[in-house]
């Protein structure tokens, strides 16, 4: 067999395996592999974005908390592997006499489920775990208690 068999043998056989695949129904067929070979969509709901998700996540939508000593800022982080999204805060320093420490959360509309992150103490910043995001729209939800006043605010839904 020459290299120009080879290369229509190949084109044939991928032309039915690809005739095959649209013909299973969707429940049959594999979902895609995450961007680290992890999870996609609600497979991915509770788990830790950095360990599955995060080689292609963008930010998708963020707003800023006002404070004494600047801005807290809310991200909504969204990876197109997976089809996941999560919340994370930045530059969460706080007071401890405030009433409560700065935490952002992801939620999901169609079903409600969220995940929350608090900043620790010494600042810095968290996230949430993430939920699936396929066909669904989610958005993020962010606190900081500047003791006189409690800041609040979302994103848009992505």
């Amino acid at each position: 067999m020459n290299a120009r068999d080879t290369i229509r043998r190949s084109l044939a056989v991928t032309a039915v395996a690809s005739a095959l695949l649209v013909a299973l129904p969707p429940s049959a067929q594999a979902a895609p592999a995450g961007a680290t070979g992890g999870c996609w969509h609600t497979g991915c709901d509770g788990k830790d974005p950095a360990a599955y998700c995060q080689g292609d996540a963008r930010t998708v939508g963020s707003f800023s908390l006002p404070s004494g000593s600047g801005y807290r800022v809310v991200e909504l982080r969204y990876s197109p592997s997976c089809e996941a999204i999560w919340a994370r805060m930045s530059k969460g320093y706080y007071d401890v006499n405030n009433a409560a420490a700065p935490h952002t959360k992801i939620i999901r509309n169609s079903d409600g489920r969220s995940y929350q992150c608090t900043v620790p103490y010494n600042g810095g910043s968290c996230y949430t775990a993430m939920v699936g995001d396929h066909n669904v729209t989610s958005y993020a939800y962010g606190l900081y208690d500047g003791s006189t006043y409690v800041y609040t605010g979302r994103t848009g839904n992505y």
